[in-house]
């Protein structure tokens, strides 16, 4: 394959891979930052001029679903295109909001260090925990951030130390009620995240919940088989079998929209390559390569599909649901399930020094 061509196929898989599969969950996550927006320009005394300590509490958006359902793509597509939010640097530290993704492992206090270094605050010396939440507090007034996203928020809800969830759960209303600046909260997450907000009652009356739901056969066939068509088209392939594939990649995934769309794109890599390759009798590696799929050039077939699911799993061919008959009953990869020991436990109901928490 030649350097052109090479280039050719990379600048194609980009544009591929720079498209969004969207989904029923998108109109929900458009109307549920709205409201947040919205509450945070109302003033809570309508007699007092605005000022920022006249402003409502702030709300809290709780967003699951498994790992692979494509969250975190969903929100920051719909963040970055919401209407509320058009010409603002949402990347900036002057803009509107903060988005931090929580490490793993993670503590309440290296939250707060990784919050103030996103709002261009790092810390360069190490201060005790309840003086990096001042600061952030501080900072998030000084900045005027009316919206926080804490994503991939399981890596320190699930802490097994109690005292801990609660000066989690403190911490999230005080950012959310503190009298000086008042934000709402994003918080996406596995699960357990909304099993954690559930299990205190002050969170709860101020959250809203959204779930990115599983795929299901036959529900969501045609909308999948839409978008292997889409994609395909984008690449410059016709797709072959979609009828065929759609509920099969359903099952490959897991049920999971975000990894239906990476197998998707894993097979028009494969097409695209599979296409191109000039094969001669020097190249015998790629000759051998080429009769994998038994590919027509400029087609993305069931096969391509069948090679990237091995690529990505390494299974044998009776356990590829691309390839075996009787695919409904293959043990295709899925999300791990969430036992007890995953959940946050019950937090019992007593007084913790620190916070403005109501």
């Amino acid at each position: 394959m030649s350097c052109a061509v090479v280039h050719s196929a990379i600048k194609i898989m980009e544009t591929v891979r720079s498209k969004y599969a969207a989904s029923k969950i998108d109109k929900d996550l458009e109307d549920a930052i709205r409201y947040l927006l919205v509450n945070h320009a109302f003033r809570a005394n309508p007699t007092v001029m605005t000022i920022d300590e006249n402003r409502p509490e702030g709300r809290l958006l709780v967003i699951t679903g498994p790992s692979g359902a494509g969250k975190t793509k969903s929100l920051m597509r719909a963040v970055r295109r919401h209407p509320l939010l058009r010409g603002f640097d949402l990347d900036g530290p002057d803009g509107p909001l903060v988005s931090v993704t929580v490490t793993s492992p993670c503590t309440l206090k290296q939250l707060g260090r990784d919050t103030l270094r996103t709002v261009g605050y790092p810390l360069e010396r190490d201060i005790k925990e309840h003086l990096v939440w001042e600061r952030v507090r501080h900072r998030l007034m000084e900045r005027k951030k009316a919206l926080l996203i804490f994503d991939e928020m399981q890596h320190i809800t699930q802490t097994a130390n109690v005292f801990e969830q609660e000066k989690v759960a403190n911490t999230i209303k005080d950012l959310m009620i503190n009298r000086k600046w008042r934000s709402s909260i994003i918080v996406c997450g596995l699960p357990a995240v909304a099993d954690f907000i559930h299990s205190d009652e002050q969170l709860r009356r101020r959250a809203t919940f959204l779930q990115m739901k599983h795929l299901r056969m036959p529900d969501d066939n045609l909308g999948i088989a839409d978008i292997v068509s889409g994609l395909a088209k984008v690449a410059g392939l016709t797709s072959q079998g979609d009828s065929e594939i759609a509920p099969r990649l359903i099952h490959a995934a897991g049920g999971r929209l975000g990894v239906a769309v990476e197998i998707t794109q894993n097979a028009i890599e494969m097409a695209l390559a599979l296409s191109d390759f000039e094969t001669g009798e020097a190249d015998g590696e790629l000759a051998l390569l080429s009769t994998l799929g038994a590919s027509t050039p400029g087609i993305l077939t069931i096969q391509h599909f069948a090679d990237a699911f091995r690529r990505r799993s390494g299974y044998a061919s009776d356990e590829n649901p691309f390839i075996s008959r009787d695919w409904t009953s293959t043990m295709a990869p899925g999300p791990a399930p969430t036992d007890d020991s995953q959940r946050p436990r019950r937090r019992r109901s007593r007084k913790v020094s620190g916070g403005n928490v109501r």
